[in-house]
């Protein structure tokens, strides 16, 4: 049977073993064996694409190729993708064929590497079917409110600064505020720092993340007061202004659900290789070394803990 191709197209690295590897797990067992000798289950996957020199090319094959080749295909046009797919089948099967020709599938390494790809396919399949599957925005939203509860509420403050290079510039304009001057249009106008565009306004922060003598001098004033002397520290001179301070709000689920996805994975993940471990019998002949190592990483994965992230946001001055 003939089939015709468009004109080929060409890539820079055109044979890609890492692709071809990880067909390999999909098509290591009877995909490359005579279309009259493959027993073909009734399944939309099992559809005939294309025969090559006798031998079968299925859709789920085409399938498992597509979703290797997927950074490949990405710039390609729908028509080019096809095209590419079936290039790398044809000369995916026209070549493992002639390898068994050849005897190489006889060869210990190739055994040892089919053994090793089945062991993996079943580890896959076992940890979508008892990991992924199961989490779903349900399970993700009772992860989130599960963490939540573990967050003790903090507060958080909100201020403005105008800053100045010089102990007399900043002088001036502290006369100038005590004489009923708009804190924000004299931030506008006066400040250095990058905040001016913005009145001089540094969004709400946490404690610790200004300097020493920035936090110090908000400790001692109530909302809506400013300081009356001027706060030097390694940036320069400051007045700086309590804005508010509120209890800091806990990152809503939308923001860290995908963070949330990947910790409850990692859980469930090492919930289930513990459970499996439990029954197991285990015995390791590797040098002490290896050993040591093996128990340091057990211990630190039974006190791990789930770290959530709380907010990405940061003040400066």
């Amino acid at each position: 049977m003939g089939l015709r191709l468009l004109k080929p197209l060409y890539f820079k690295n055109r044979w890609s073993f890492m692709a071809a590897a990880l067909l390999c797990v999909g098509m290591a067992f009877g995909t490359a064996k005579a279309a009259d000798e493959l027993v073909i289950p009734l399944d939309p996957s099992e559809k005939l694409v294309a025969i090559v020199n006798g031998i079968s090319i299925r859709q789920y094959e085409y399938d498992i190729a597509k979703q290797s080749l997927q950074e490949e295909l990405t710039n390609l046009s729908k028509a080019q993708q096809q095209q590419r797919i079936l290039q790398f089948l044809i000369d995916l099967k026209l070549m493992s064929e002639a390898a068994r020709q050849d005897g190489f599938d006889e060869m210990i390494e190739y055994q040892q590497k089919i053994a090793f790809l089945s062991e993996q396919t079943l580890n896959n399949l076992y940890f979508v079917k008892k990991v992924l599957e199961k989490i779903d925005d349900k399970a993700l939203q009772a992860f989130y409110d599960q963490e939540m509860k573990k967050i003790v509420p903090s507060s958080e403050t909100r201020a403005r600064h105008i800053l100045f290079d010089d102990e007399d510039s900043g002088k001036k304009i502290l006369s100038l505020l005590n004489d009923g001057a708009d804190f924000a249009e004299m931030a506008e106008q006066h400040s250095t720092g990058p905040t001016k565009t913005q009145g001089g306004d540094l969004g709400y922060f946490s404690d610790g993340e200004m300097v020493t003598e920035f936090s110090a001098a908000i400790a001692g004033l109530k909302i809506g007061e400013y300081t009356k002397s001027l706060v030097k520290t390694k940036f320069g001179y400051h007045i700086i202004m309590l804005v508010d301070v509120r209890e800091k709000p806990l990152p809503t689920f939308e923001k860290i659900k995908n963070s949330l996805y990947g910790i409850l994975v990692q859980n469930k993940v090492d919930e289930l290789s513990s459970e499996l471990r439990k029954s197991a019998q285990i015995e390791l002949f590797i040098e002490q070394e290896a050993l040591d190592v093996q128990k340091t990483s057990a211990n630190s994965a039974e006190n791990k803990t789930a770290v959530v992230p709380v907010s990405d946001s940061t003040a400066s001055n």
